[in-house]
């Protein structure tokens, strides 16, 4: 045995060996250079010399001088091996027994759980929904030949046909169709049937005075044009209000399935498409699409890493282990939040998949670690007991990868953690969700491993993965570029993140809710429908406090309120104002006064007036209709200017006394409201991930220097993806807004076991050639588990829901950055800021020609 060491060469036991002479035993192929890393690590092997099996070195270290004494970690791993059993037929008992408890783990579908309950939005929404019975509206809107009863050629118009001098009405065929579907839809439990409006019914609801006035009609025609009838004056539609899921009786989903249905039927008798639109349709499906693609691509994922195992090791055993402690990780985790009391959600529907990738991440780092020490073992004289050394190899591997692997759940869990900062409350929740997942792998990976590594008389190790050889080569020649020409390396790297960094700021929000969906999903197209035959699909609202007896006074300053309202609104035709006093202002105008005019109103139109004024509540509301597929910079201008106006009309007139403050609010705003906060969250959190990355790093190698070392090749493909973002227009939402975290926690676990390796050679050879045994031992693990993690995140890519597919693509790109940064970035700072030791001046002195002395 040839060693070389500090404290073998202090006692005189060996010389040292010339560099040529290690690298002539390489090529030779007698100890291959990723070997390097399992030796000792201060050993140098050669078969002909070696009487003694170095997974024995723990128990021969008088022997070898160089040898590291038995640490504390390795009698914890014998025990874990000697327990395995008991250890995992106790994880399967758990396993099997919170089976049917994770089972119960129930959806939380309501947009309301994306807020706080003290959020100022979610309070008026609550007193609205109990004062007016709700603002969430399904529009049914459908198209007819011959909307109107006009005689002769229809008109192409809605401005048109009110040209025409008729008693505008409804025509009979259709307005006997639009009853009928009305009836229907009322029938339906979870429809506020007495709220709901359409056409024929409006313009039939005044006195028979009204009825034979062609003024009267003309004007509701025009009043609820976009929003009852389109400009084209074919399109027609129903409005449906819904009451709120707890008064329906039935869950929310079978209330819109049986709309659905209706709006089927209909379309099927006219051979017409009938839309189905609206925010309340627009988060259901959202939630249904995450609900089935989060549970679809768990499976989907989990099969595909599994085939990606067997391609690379071609052993069942080395596909069990990680499938089962996925499995059992994911059984277990579901099975506490649901006896915590936790609810899943848009965000958390994620969860399964990622427990599957961090998973089978982990074990594909020990996997690796084991093999090569098997194959280390495969070095042995022909006359060696190799069978006996199995659950030798099986301790080391574990002692070994111990450390590593607890650090990268820790940093794993850093960067989930760091989403606690975000404004938004199932990304919160999913925060803790993700942390105690990343646990519950920690520690199953403690008992699946040993009992995967220590079980068989006769274990196959892991096979070659194919052209495992080409990778070997890359590895090397990365390496060697990197040491060769570290200038030119630091300085792409350096021009790459400063291009990047400005389209970082560059980055916008997407607010258009509709954008979730892909273009061919049925409430993209509904939704393209009702907004471009009829109006905005989006409501919202304007309440506020009403004198316990309505004066006329009153009145006609809600009606300038009305009128700012649209004045500020005049240039943008993408959003619609309903008032009380639009109504009360309809022909025949009299000298009665609002008050009277209103209690004259209420009996013959009093759904519509309801709908605007609950006496009993002492409040009044003015609606507002905007167009959904719309840009950002529109809808927050919108918002913002409708809430100043609101807010100095009331300041400026203190007489019109307010308990709260009059805001503009609704599922449109909360919405809106929702993605704007993300941007903000995104640093945040990102931030909060950097410096718990920086803190577990200097922790975990006791050294500064490495925790800061450990930041930039994790920033390095972040910024390069957020900063691409920024460049090409890309705007960020729900799915994109937790990637700089999320990505920092997964690529800084490959930095881990890199920098645990290259420390680990580190204390016998030069930084070189520590550089050399990292990158061709923990390299090659690196580049495995990273792939392994891109086709298990390109999954996603096939959901039906965006923001998933920008998860699994963006995340997928900032894994594979993730190993440029730790193959090429990595290297370069350890090799310019590791400090230099006895070691480097001795390969420094070493020359072919001039070789020291050494002994064997």
């Amino acid at each position: 045995m040839i060693c070389q060491g500090r404290r073998a060469d202090q006692d005189g036991l060996v010389g040292s060996r010339t560099r040529a002479d290690r690298r002539l035993h390489l090529r030779h192929g007698t100890v291959t250079q990723s070997d390097f890393e399992f030796f000792g690590p201060c050993c140098r092997v050669r078969v002909s010399e070696s009487p003694y099996n170095y997974l024995d070195f723990g128990r021969r270290n008088r022997r070898c001088g160089c040898a590291r004494p038995v640490t504390p970690g390795v009698h914890v791993m014998k025990t874990l091996i000697l327990l395995r059993n008991y250890l995992l037929l106790a994880a399967v008992i758990a396993v099997v027994v919170s089976i049917p408890i994770s089972g119960r783990l129930q959806f939380d579908q309501r947009i309301e759980s994306f807020f706080s309950d003290d959020n100022p939005d979610i309070q008026h929404l609550v007193r609205s929904r109990q004062d007016f019975g709700g603002d969430e509206f399904v529009v049914v809107a459908w198209t007819e030949d011959r909307l109107l009863a006009i005689d002769g050629d229809y008109p192409p118009s809605l401005a048109a046909a009110l040209e025409i001098n008729v008693l505008h009405r409804v025509d009979a065929d259709a307005a006997q169709r639009i009853r009928a579907t009305t009836k229907l839809l009322n029938q339906i439990p979870g429809v506020a049937a007495e709220k709901t409006q359409q056409l024929p019914d409006l313009l039939d609801a005044a006195d028979p005075a009204l009825r034979r006035f062609k003024n009267y009609r003309r004007a509701v025609l025009r009043l609820f044009e976009g929003t009852l009838i389109g400009r084209d004056g074919r399109t027609t539609c129903i409005v449906l209000q819904l009451m709120p899921e707890a008064e329906a009786g039935i869950p929310r989903a079978e209330t819109l399935a049986q709309i659905r249905a209706v709006a089927e039927s209909l379309s099927a008798d006219l051979a017409v498409n009938v839309a189905v639109a609206g925010e309340p349709v627009q988060v259901f499906d959202m939630f249904r699409l995450v609900e089935e693609d989060g549970q679809i691509l768990f499976v989907v994922s989990l099969a595909i890493l599994s085939t990606v195992l067997v391609a690379m090791f071609r052993s069942l055993r080395w596909v069990l282990a990680p499938v089962g402690l996925v499995l059992g990780s994911v059984v277990a985790t579901r099975a506490i939040l649901y006896l915590v009391g936790a609810q899943l959600s848009m965000v958390s529907s994620m969860l399964n998949s990622l427990v599957t990738v961090i998973g089978i991440a982990t074990c594909m780092h020990v996997i690796v670690h084991y093999r090569d020490l098997r194959r280390a073992m495969t070095l042995q004289p022909p006359d060696s007991n190799a069978k006996s050394d199995f659950p030798a190899v099986a301790r080391q591997t574990l002692t070994d990868m111990a450390a590593p692997i607890f650090w990268t759940c820790v940093t794993t869990a850093v960067g989930f953690g760091s989403l606690l900062v975000s404004q938004i409350t199932p990304v919160r929740s999913f925060s803790i969700m993700m942390c105690l997942a990343t646990g519950v792998v920690l520690l199953g990976s403690f008992i699946i491993l040993p009992a995967t590594l220590g079980s068989g008389s006769r274990l196959t190790p892991p096979a070659n993965v194919p052209m495992e050889r080409w990778l070997d080569r890359a590895l090397r020649v990365t390496c060697r570029g990197v040491e060769q020409k570290p200038l030119l390396t630091a300085v792409t790297c350096i021009v790459l993140f400063v291009a990047a960094i400005p389209g970082v700021f560059r980055l916008t929000i997407e607010t258009d809710f509709s954008k979730n969906f892909k273009e061919s999903s049925s409430i993209v197209q509904s939704l393209q429908f009702v907004e471009s035959h009829l109006g905005g699909a989006g409501s919202w609202e304007v309440s506020f406090d009403t004198p316990e007896k309505l004066t006329d006074d009153f009145l006609n300053e809600i009606k300038k309120l009305t009128e700012e309202l649209r004045e500020l609104t005049t240039e943008d035709d993408s959003i619609r104002i309903l008032s009380l006093t639009d109504v009360l202002s309809l022909p025949p105008r009299g000298v009665l006064g609002p008050v009277r005019t209103l209690e004259k109103a209420t009996r013959f139109q009093p759904r519509l007036i309801e709908s605007l004024y609950i006496e009993k509540s002492q409040r009044m509301r003015i609606v507002l209709r905007s167009i959904e597929q719309q840009s950002s910079e529109n809808k927050v201008s919108q918002i913002a200017k409708i809430r100043t106006c609101v807010r100095e009309f009331f300041a400026s007139r203190p007489e019109l006394s307010q308990t709260a403050q009059p805001a503009a609010s609704g599922m449109f705003v909360l919405l809106a409201e929702l993605i704007q906060s993300l941007l903000d969250d995104q640093l945040r959190s990102f931030v909060v991930a950097t410096v718990g990355i920086l803190a577990c790093m200097t922790i975990a190698f006791r050294s500064l220097r490495i925790g800061l070392i450990s930041l930039l090749p994790n920033i390095f493909p972040v910024a390069m993806v957020m900063g691409t973002l920024g460049w090409i227009g890309m705007p960020v939402n729900i799915g994109t807004a937790m990637i700089t975290s999320v990505s920092m926690g997964l690529t800084v676990d490959s930095t881990i076991h890199y920098i645990t390796a290259f420390e680990r050679a580190r204390r016998t050879t030069s930084v070189t050639e520590a550089l050399q045994i990292a990158h061709t031992g923990a390299g090659r693990a690196v580049v495995f588990a990273s792939l392994a993690l891109v086709a298990g995140f390109l999954v996603l890519t096939a959901s039906r829901f965006v923001p998933l597919v920008y998860f699994g693509a963006l995340l997928s790109l900032s894994m594979i950055g993730g190993i440029f940064g730790d193959l090429v970035l990595l290297p370069l700072l350890l090799r310019w800021t590791t400090p230099v030791s006895s070691h480097d001046i001795a390969m420094q002195t070493e020359t072919p020609d001039n070789p020291q002395p050494h002994s064997s």
